[in-house]
């Protein structure tokens, strides 16, 4: 009997010492059920649509010419973007958008803000987003519709239409006070 009781009392106390831990996050570390949502939204001013995420089109008949223009709240300057990437998944490894090295990096260097809440990226399918695939491999980013490739309707579709190309943009905002901003990707699609 006495056996028993020491075993419960031991059972007790590494019970008591195991319920009592608590991992204590701190601000910069998330806990597990947490999700990281930037206190300061960046918000896509040209979106054409939203399915999920916001999204814009390019045409490669007009020249596959992508702007994608970002804001944040009155109040904050943008300083500028510090690093582009891109993916054909539906998300990222953010170690693409935190590294330094430029061979993970879309633009090669930082694209400066104009003094105000507001920044919009420029670029093109041939001149940059092509080589910039062939550079890092195919994983960057779809090739996109070959020609001839009908783009997808917007009335009840036919299951003969081609499913889109979309890249995925994703963006490392710096503001003047130093707070970086990793906002939701920014779809583009790109119909012939």
């Amino acid at each position: 009997m006495k056996k028993y009781l020491v075993k419960l009392c031991a059972l007790a106390v590494l019970s008591t010492g195991l319920l009592a831990c608590e991992k204590d996050f701190g601000p910069n570390d998330l806990g597990p059920l947490e999700d990281s949502i930037a206190n300061t939204p960046v918000t896509v001013t040209n979106a054409e649509f939203f399915e999920r995420y916001p999204g814009v089109t390019t045409s490669i008949a007009a020249g596959g010419n992508i702007n994608i223009q970002l804001a944040v709240p009155a109040g904050n300057v943008i300083k500028q973007i510090t690093k582009v990437a891109t993916s054909t998944a539906t998300s990222i490894n953010l170690g693409n958008l935190n590294s330094t090295t430029a061979a993970s990096a879309y633009n090669t260097a930082p694209i400066p803000g104009n003094g105000t809440n507001t920044i919009t990226f420029t670029t093109n399918l041939q001149r940059d987003y092509l080589p910039y695939r062939i550079r890092v491999g195919t994983s960057a980013g779809p090739a996109g519709p070959a020609a001839g490739t009908p783009p997808r309707l917007t009335a009840p579709v036919p299951s003969t239409t081609a499913v889109p190309t979309d890249i995925g943009f994703y963006f490392r905002i710096e503001l003047e006070d130093g707070t970086i901003l990793i906002p939701r990707p920014v779809r583009v699609r790109v119909i012939p």
